[in-house]
């Protein structure tokens, strides 16, 4: 949550004008958090990046998501549908298979 609060200070700089007007993490920004400061994180965060108009985006598994009762956003409107998967010769990652 550390680094989180960092990112949160940084989204706050674009009202000065300044920092990259972006920032991208992944799962490990959440790793061992309890769910409900998951859920409460992401809220906030959609309610500051739309202010803003910043972009943050975070790489998250499926069953990382926080349960729906426990946040007052719809992540459906966040959640972008690309799966990466390795299931089938068509899966993998930029055209490659790893």
């Amino acid at each position: 949550m550390q680094i989180f609060c960092f990112d949160m200070m940084m989204i706050l700089c674009k009202e000065r004008g300044i920092g990259p007007g972006f920032l991208v993490h992944d799962s490990h920004i959440f790793d061992g958090v309890d769910e409900r400061q998951i859920a409460k994180a992401l809220e906030f965060t959609a309610k500051e990046v739309e202010k803003l108009g910043y972009q943050y985006i975070i790489t998250l598994n499926s069953d990382t998501l926080p349960d729906n009762s426990l946040h007052n956003i719809n992540l459906d409107n966040y959640i972008l549908p690309v799966i990466l998967t390795d299931e089938t010769e068509e899966g993998g990652l930029f055209g490659f298979r790893f």
